[in-house]
């Protein structure tokens, strides 16, 4: 049985493959051809051909394995890995830094490791449970070398009314927190492994989306929790240092009964359990 650990190594090097080619196409992102899945959520052609080479580099380490991505799809089976090609393809396009390629393995539906490429930063943030967190390979301990700057993201996708976000950041605001975003919940969840937010929320994202950052929060000492949301096949995640959860999660826990509100796609925002 492969260990853990090698695991890791698998992911930390796909991730970076992945990376390496995502950077090519990102060079020459304005003759790309790109679809749109639904209101503000884009693929492009090297969505597609970044999960494919993911898909085989798995193939060629580890073949037989279960394989989830976001562009072409998969069962979660008990254990599966779990791949995001271009996470933040929006800021992708648009030519931002912040987009990452992740790539996570799930066990009986927990995320164990994850592994994050920021190719145009340059960095790769990986971890695995019981392992720590890594940063180009090599142990992190999460720093914060300014406590008293609190900042934590908020995530954004058209399923989840502006209502709720604007809710959020208001009570984040008056507890002496600002809030930031960043659209790409890589980001947000590596930030804050990092040290360079207190925490991260959203809520209706995907497994992909999330998988790998709650390993690296989780690794890096923060509390992570996640459950469904409401709404087949999505998932709301929260990531924090525990000043942060404290004052975030009685609220978070009431938020979408306090605030039903309507989502971003004009679509009615459904408060039932």
């Amino acid at each position: 049985m492969t260990s853990l650990h090698a695991r890791l190594m698998m992911a930390t090097h796909i991730a970076e493959r992945g990376g390496h080619i995502a950077r090519g196409y990102f060079a020459a992102r304005e003759q790309l051809a790109t679809t749109c899945k639904g209101q503000m959520d884009f693929a492009s052609e090297a969505d597609t051909a970044v999960e494919r080479m993911l898909r085989d580099e798995l193939a060629t380490l580890i073949p037989g394995e279960a394989i989830v991505g976001e562009e072409l799809g998969g069962e979660l089976d008990a254990r599966a890995w779990v791949l995001d090609p271009i996470d933040g393809t929006s800021n992708f396009l648009r030519g931002s830094p912040l987009w990452g390629v992740a790539v996570a393995y799930v066990v009986d539906g927990e995320p164990v490791i994850g592994a994050i490429r920021y190719p145009v930063l340059g960095v790769t943030v990986a971890a695995a449970t019981g392992l720590g967190l890594f940063v180009d390979g090599k142990p992190a301990p999460r720093a914060i070398p300014f406590p008293d700057v609190r900042i934590a993201a908020i995530g954004s996708n058209a399923r989840w009314n502006v209502t709720q976000t604007s809710a959020l950041e208001a009570h984040l605001r008056q507890h002496q927190w600002f809030a930031t975003g960043y659209r790409c919940a890589s980001v947000g969840l590596g930030f804050a492994a990092l040290g360079y937010v207190d925490g991260y929320f959203e809520d209706h994202t995907h497994v992909w989306d999330i998988a790998a950052g709650m390993v690296l929060c989780r690794e890096a000492g923060l509390i992570v929790e996640s459950a469904a949301s409401v709404g087949a096949g999505t998932l709301r995640v929260a990531a924090g240092t525990p000043a942060l959860m404290q004052v975030a999660m009685p609220f978070w826990s009431t938020l979408r009964a306090n605030y039903p509100g309507r989502r971003e796609d004009g679509g009615e925002a459904s408060i039932s359990p």
